[in-house]
């Protein structure tokens, strides 16, 4: 997969963009708040149709415009496609080749992304939603449907604890409303569970290798899924129905994939309290490199890696095994930095500056 032109117009701070990237390594460089992440989340967003910085796309709108309009071509097994999203206030247009994509789920799968971000580096030891963001966002990249099923199953849940909230505050008629939302709700959480198992069932043992590849082998990395919800739909339901007193005294969802947990060990201990700095950020390393080589596997080419300004992040030793393996891996990368200097590449790279929102 190969993106080779990027345009914009409307994005944050960004100004108006035409932008041919290279097939390899594209640098952008700038002091912070210059629009360096603007870019890579308007890229993200053209992929995933969301971004990883917000819940609410319509913030991707610059100031003082009515829009944002994001538009890349990709080439994929010699066929060109032009992706198009436009975001205005209260919506968001998929357009492929100029033409609106009905629905939204056939708009995924041709342009495959990994994000690595610095945020990312401190999932390790930061809160159990965080890590649930960061699985999912994996498990997307692995099976586009994913979205369509993430999305129902909050909406659903979100319906679900307005009625708990409901009761709680005298409203007894939202009770039959629970149950028709625990029938809703329990499909749905089975497969949000399932997807993510089968991810790490995939992923983990790369994540392991990785890991040993990176630190020399000196602990063994492991990464699991930690589920109290059964594998049944109607023994979902009966755990919700148990759960109910519960639930209500909280006037939230207490059973679910919501409250599930990832996670990382060394050595059988748990990494966020174990682990060194050095150890948690080799671990995440470890994780978004087996996600590159999952995601090529599963879709025969390599993915776009959008770099967020990690190589200043990262120590010595592991940015060099980073941009090292970056560069015996095919693939095209788009790769934020204060400082040129950080990025350890020295062929097949394009460099650019970021200044004010204007890329030169």
């Amino acid at each position: 997969m190969l993106v080779t032109a990027v345009q914009l117009h409307g994005v944050r701070n960004l100004a108006p963009l035409q932008l041919a990237p290279g097939p390899r390594f594209n640098v952008f460089a700038g002091d912070n708040g210059q629009g360096k992440t603007n870019l890579l989340e308007a890229v993200y967003v053209l992929a995933a149709l969301r971004s990883f910085r917000t819940s609410a796309l319509a913030e991707v709108i610059g100031h003082g415009h009515e829009r944002a309009v994001l538009k890349a071509r990709v080439v994929r097994n010699e066929l060109e496609r032009v992706y198009q999203v436009v975001v205005e206030p209260q919506r968001k247009t998929a357009i492929v080749d100029d033409k609106p994509v009905r629905p939204v789920a056939r708009y995924f799968g041709g342009m495959n992304v990994v994000l690595f971000a610095p945020e990312d580096l401190a999932v390790v030891r930061g809160a159990p939603a965080e890590r649930r963001r960061f699985l999912d966002r994996t498990v997307f990249g692995r099976r586009a449907s994913y979205l369509t099923t993430a999305q129902a199953f909050d909406k659903v849940l979100r319906s679900r604890n307005a009625v708990l909230r409901g009761i709680a505050e005298g409203d007894r008629s939202g009770r039959d409303l629970l149950d028709v939302y625990d029938q809703q709700l329990a499909p749905l959480a089975v497969a949000v569970v399932a997807a993510r198992q089968e991810l790490l069932a995939e992923l983990g043992p790369r994540v392991a290798a990785v890991y040993a590849a990176i630190t020399g082998g000196a602990l063994t990395a492991a990464v699991a899924y930690e589920t109290k919800l059964a594998s049944d739909p109607a023994a979902v339901i009966a755990q919700l129905a148990a759960d109910r007193g519960r639930d209500l005294g909280r006037r939230s969802t207490t059973t679910g994939p919501h409250r599930d947990e990832l996670l990382f060990t060394l050595d059988g201990h748990p990494a966020a309290s174990f682990a060194s700095q050095g150890q948690t950020r080799a671990l995440v390393l470890a994780w978004k490199i087996a996600e590159l080589e999952l995601l090529a596997a599963t879709h025969g080419d390599a993915p776009l890696l959008l770099l967020d300004d990690v190589s200043s992040e990262l120590d010595d030793t592991r940015n060099e095994f980073l941009f090292a393996y970056l560069a015996q891996r095919p693939g095209q990368c788009f790769i934020t930095t204060t400082d040129a200097r950080h990025v350890r590449i020295a062929a097949d790279r394009i460099d650019r500056r970021v200044a004010a929102g204007a890329i030169t």
